[in-house]
């Protein structure tokens, strides 16, 4: 991402009523699930409520984002979570190293083959975001950042895949959009 979209993000944090202000449910649903121990990797982490919360059930944390106000924001709230400044996908993390991996409404596809690399054998990923909707007005939105139907289970074939619907109906600036939820166990 640019800098000039990190100045967009970077404004979006500074003003109130930010639409991703507390955990999302999915996380709180499929939390049990979880390890309890290990380390997480809370990908495009924002002000850090999922990071938290997957903190909060045992693991050590680290959240990385490229707004530094989300950033400052997270640290404030929740100092239990490491964070990092990271232009995404240009990350370098040692290979196996988390036992979680939580992706919520970031989308870059140059991110899933690291996704692997990260993660322990046998460790999860926790992914939702938007998807395209051919029966909906989605012009508000860029294309690049939705999901194609069947495209994450195209991505992680091979994978167990223990909670998959990519027909979840999700708020995204102000409208009702179709969102895909996976919980995937790297094998």
């Amino acid at each position: 991402m640019s800098r000039y979209q990190a100045a967009e993000w970077d404004e979006r944090y500074q003003s109130s009523g930010h639409n991703l202000a507390s955990p999302r449910e999915f996380l709180v649903e499929v939390l049990p699930q979880l390890p309890r121990e290990g380390w997480g990797l809370d990908v495009a982490m924002g002000e850090g409520h999922n990071a938290n919360l997957l903190a909060e059930h045992g693991p050590q944390v680290l959240g990385v984002d490229f707004s530094l106000v989300a950033l400052r924001k997270a640290k404030s709230m929740y100092p239990n979570v490491q964070s990092a400044l990271v232009n995404l996908p240009q990350i370098h993390l040692k290979p196996g190293c988390f036992d979680v991996i939580l992706n919520f409404w970031f989308l870059d596809r140059e991110m899933f083959p690291l996704y692997p690399q990260y993660l322990k054998p046998g460790g999860y990923l926790v992914l939702e975001t938007m998807r395209f909707d051919p029966d909906s007005d989605q012009s508000h939105l860029r294309l690049e950042y939705l999901l194609q139907s069947g495209e994450l289970l195209q991505s992680f074939s091979g994978w167990e895949i223990l909670v998959y619907d990519e027909n979840v109906k999700a708020n995204a600036k102000g409208k009702q959009q179709l969102a895909v939820r996976m919980l995937a166990r790297k094998p």
